[in-house]
């Protein structure tokens, strides 16, 4: 039973922020030199572990380079901030945190930006 909440719950964070596979999308659709916002040290997120965070570092990155971190991902295990480990896919909901702390949910990656929610 808690298993089916979980994964109803993931699947509306899915629906409201940007998840691994459409942020790949995304990437896809742009050419591979363009500046993009520079998203590092992925992981479990420490508000549900089952979900990814990035670090937003200042500056940009090459959408070529976005775009293998977030391949390299799917089917990838993390451990969670107290523990187990969860598998990211492409339904994974994204997040924009520092390691062990929450954050707020990632909407879009801009030219050199990202656009986060008011709200967690």
């Amino acid at each position: 039973m808690f298993d089916l909440i979980s994964a109803q719950l993931k699947q509306e964070r899915a629906n409201t922020q940007m998840t691994l596979g459409k942020l790949i999308n995304e990437l896809e659709g742009i050419p591979p030199y363009s500046p993009v916002a520079n998203l590092k040290k992925p992981g479990s997120y420490r508000g549900y572990y089952e979900d990814l965070y990035f670090e937003h570092h200042g500056g940009t990155t090459q959408a070529s380079e976005l775009l293998e971190i977030c391949k390299s991902l799917d089917g990838k295990i993390f451990h969670g901030y107290k523990g187990g480990e969860y598998e990211m896919g492409l339904d994974t909901p994204i997040w924009i945190a520092e390691y062990g702390r929450c954050g707020k949910k990632l909407l879009a990656v801009l030219d050199d930006e990202i656009e986060v929610s008011r709200d967690n």
